[in-house]
């Protein structure tokens, strides 16, 4: 398999959660789950880093945020990053790859590794400005299946 370069600059803006093998995004209790990336100033030494914005809705519709800091392990193949929380979560890390991406970045397959707190699994995500499109949808719901993770309650009629 060849491995992806997926940098900070093309990952940002919001992504969608359309499936996932993660627990937390199978029940009812966090829907509209999203990815914010926005890449961090470089100053040309260490290696591309950008802030994470995990944004869910609770049952009772509070929006909920987990924040965190993704750094590229330039030293890895492929687009592999390595997630630190922020504020109580800064001791919690995990790592993470984009394994496929689809035609103009308008979905991506991240798989995700264990960690302390949570299970090894993948999520398919679709850009915000591409929920509307069919085709980018069918795509990420068929990547979905490849790597065995379903559609999150929101997109299982799609």
């Amino acid at each position: 398999m060849d491995r992806l370069d997926i940098t900070p600059d093309r990952l940002a803006g919001t992504w969608h959660i359309v499936c996932s093998s993660f627990p937390l995004w199978q029940g009812d209790r966090r829907t509209g789950a999203t990815f914010t990336y926005a890449p961090l100033t470089r100053d040309g030494t260490g290696p591309p880093r950008m802030t994470d914005d995990v944004a869910y809705r609770t049952r009772s519709g509070r929006q909920r945020h987990i924040l965190g800091v993704d750094t590229r392990l330039t030293k890895r193949p492929g687009s592999v990053y390595r997630w630190r929380g922020r504020g109580v979560l800064a001791a919690l890390t995990s790592e993470w790859e984009v394994r496929e991406m689809g035609a103009d970045d308008a979905w991506a397959v991240i798989v995700f590794s264990k960690s302390l707190v949570t299970p090894a699994g993948a999520d398919v995500v679709v850009r915000a400005d591409r929920l509307a499109d069919s085709e980018v949808i069918g795509e990420a719901l068929a990547a979905g299946v490849r790597h065995e993770a379903p559609p999150v309650p929101e997109w299982r009629s799609a």
